[in-house]
């Protein structure tokens, strides 16, 4: 393995002869060959890369080598679409040419959730269901998607290069397939015989936790068996897992399944007696959870009023004759034999063993809460405290896992990271970004920065935007933890960008992320305000965007029920839950917004934080080490001597 490293990136070497003006990074060889050591060894890895490193192409080559080597499959995580886009189009392309130079052949995939795939059956369907006369927009993009299906054997909603409305696609996706006996034209059919062949699968988090999920249930998962994982964008697999593996039980999707059930061919082919029994047991389940529920619902009104929200439990609730209920329910069933009910009875096996779990309120390990909506709506929930408590068994212990990122290190360790994920025996390996931003980059925190909760801090941001703009012309990201401190801004910049030319986009629902950010490449003076899924996967290399603004210290919002658990657990250890959670995931989350600025050698602009906790507190000198070594200033117009002109 380390010799073909070296063949790889040395200069004259493998790299050299497809990327045009190629010189070697040492940081990018040092994780390749951490890599390939850990694979060959079966250990566990935790990597963290600064920005510039070239860490994706770093993992993919000693991990495609290992696969292809061995006949083993290596599974790839991202978590954003950008990088999944550059390993699937550009990292993983590369590395397939070097292994041919090594005369090996590497076979690779991407796979994506069910409903991003095109259903060939419905598609047909619906065609048919065009007449030649039929003028609509939707039968002309039936055409289009019918004519590119069959000409490119096209299936991915991505690839099809044109616009698909949602409504449109839902009724052709391959989510819910009619067709029971799959064929070679159905891309799920396409998709199982290509994992099977492929070295190495690209996916995102939620698909693989997802799969999870379903593997620790059944023992099978959509993808097939693999024997490495690499987790890419690692600092975000914590949320995603724990929300893979949350439970959830309402009353409208036991009545959503019993109304299949009892319309079910089968069942109302059933004789009257048979009917009868099943009914009197459905409605005396249906009794004792409605009981229940307007217990709950009581409960919350009283403690809650009519507001939505949450509230924690901490006591049982008594289910057990409700889910003795629904047993004895499924049990008749099955003694019935009644045939293609199955898939039923498992939905409401799962939904009864779901409403017992919640209900004993037993695990320490995890959360239980339960939530209303405006229209009262109550639903039961449970959901991992951190993510050791699915993973370190069902994952961990089962195959070699590896996980990297530009922000995963609390100082110079990863005892925050390693202790919540589960990993406990990992080599590690931390290697800086080649940036200069010594000379290329700038920290500002103004000196007439009110307190962060004063009254009149929202009125400071939008005054000190406009004074930034001064000085960048645009060019700028601006970073909130609130969308709704962000729609004030948004309002409050509007004329004064609209007199001066600017072009103010904000993040809004139903416009891309991809879509905003084109907006900040193709003109300069454009300013973007944009929340959570800003501060990661944005990338703008060059000029294009100099300043990165953050008003606030992204520290975790203690109003989300997962929070609130985890805090009260640490205190309850005698812990400080400010030292021990909430900081440490403040500095990932604040070394990735501060990693938005240098995207590439030629960046150089400045970040500035407009919350003068980075100076007032005692915590505030451990935020600036936590940085990236840069000047640090408290005056705004020391802007002048960073920003390119």
């Amino acid at each position: 393995m380390q010799s073909f490293i070296q063949r790889t990136f040395q200069q004259g070497g493998h790299l050299s002869k497809i990327v045009a003006g190629y010189s070697p990074r040492a940081p990018q060889i040092q994780i390749s060959s951490k890599v390939g050591e850990c694979l060959e060894e079966e250990r566990h890895l935790l990597c963290e890369a600064g920005t510039g490193t070239g860490k994706s192409l770093g993992y993919l080559l000693p991990a495609a080598k290992w696969a292809v080597q061995n006949n083993k499959k290596v599974v790839i995580c991202t978590h954003t679409i950008p990088l999944m886009n550059q390993i699937i189009k550009t990292e993983l392309p590369r590395v397939q040419e070097i292994l041919r130079m090594e005369n090996v052949n590497l076979r690779y995939m991407l796979i994506k959730g069910k409903s991003h795939y095109l259903c060939k059956t419905k598609l047909n369907i619906l065609a048919r269901e065009m007449t030649p006369d039929t003028k609509t927009k939707d039968a002309e993009v039936i055409q289009r998607i019918v004519m590119k299906a069959e000409r490119e054997n096209v299936y991915d909603r991505a690839e099809f290069g044109f616009e698909i409305e949602d409504q449109l696609w839902n009724r052709i996706s391959a989510s819910k397939c009619p067709s029971k006996n799959k064929t070679g034209e159905c891309s799920l059919e396409r998709n199982r015989v290509g994992l099977s062949a492929a070295h190495v699968i690209v996916t995102n988090h939620a698909y693989f936790f997802n799969d999870l999920v379903l593997r620790k249930k059944t023992g099978n998962g959509n993808l097939p068996t693999y024997d490495a994982v690499i987790f890419d964008e690692a600092h975000e697999i914590e949320d995603v897992c724990c929300k893979a593996f949350e439970k959830k039980v309402d009353i409208q999707q036991f009545e959503t399944l019993f109304n299949q059930f009892f319309n079910h061919d089968q069942v109302q082919r059933l004789g009257v007696d048979s009917r009868l029994k099943l009914n009197d047991m459905h409605l005396s389940f249906q009794r004792k959870i409605e009981d229940l529920y307007e217990g709950i619902s009581q409960y919350m009104s009283h403690n809650h009023g009519n507001q939505a929200g949450f509230h924690l439990m901490y006591s049982r609730i008594a289910v057990e004759e409700i889910c003795k209920a629904l047993g004895d329910f499924i049990k008749t069933v099955k003694e019935m034999k009644i045939k293609s009910v199955s898939e039923i009875l498992e939905r409401l096996f799962e939904a009864n063993d779901n409403l017992d779990f919640i209900g004993q309120v037993e695990k320490r390990s995890w959360a239980y809460w339960v939530t209303t909506d405006q229209y009262g709506k109550i639903v039961l929930h449970a959901a991992p405290l951190f993510p050791k408590v699915v993973l370190a068994y069902g994952l961990f212990d089962k195959v070699t896992v590896i996980l990297a990122s530009a922000t995963i290190a609390t100082g110079d360790n990863f005892n925050f990271f390693a202790g919540r994920i589960g990993v406990k025996n990992y080599a590690s390996i931390i290697v800086g970004s080649p940036f200069d931003y010594a000379n290329k980059t700038m920290l500002i925190c103004p000196d007439d920065s009110p307190d962060p909760g004063s009254d009149d801090f929202t009125l400071y941001i939008t005054e000190k935007l406009q004074e930034i703009t001064k000085y960048s012309g645009g060019r700028m990201l601006v970073l909130f933890t609130s969308m709704e401190k962000m729609r004030k801004v948004y309002r409050d910049m509007s004329s004064f960008c609209k007199e001066r030319g600017y072009n103010l986009v904000a993040q809004q629902p139903g416009i891309s992320r991809e879509h905003i950010i084109g907006q900040l490449k193709a003109d300069p003076n454009t300013i973007v305000l944009g929340c959570t899924s800003f501060w990661t996967g944005v990338d703008v290399p060059g000029n294009a965007l100099t300043t990165v603004v953050i008003p606030n210290l992204p520290f975790p919002m203690p109003n989300e029920p997962l929070i609130q658990a985890q805090i009260k657990l640490i205190e309850e250890a005698g812990r400080s839950s400010f030292f021990d959670y909430m900081f440490p995931k403040m500095m990932t989350t604040l070394k990735q917004g501060f990693g938005r600025l240098n995207r590439s050698m030629t960046c150089q602009g400045a970040v500035i934080v407009l919350d003068n906790r980075v100076v007032k507190k005692r915590y505030g000198s451990r935020i600036r080490n936590g940085l990236p070594s840069c000047p640090f200033s408290r005056k705004i117009e020391d802007l002048v001597n960073i920003l390119p002109c």
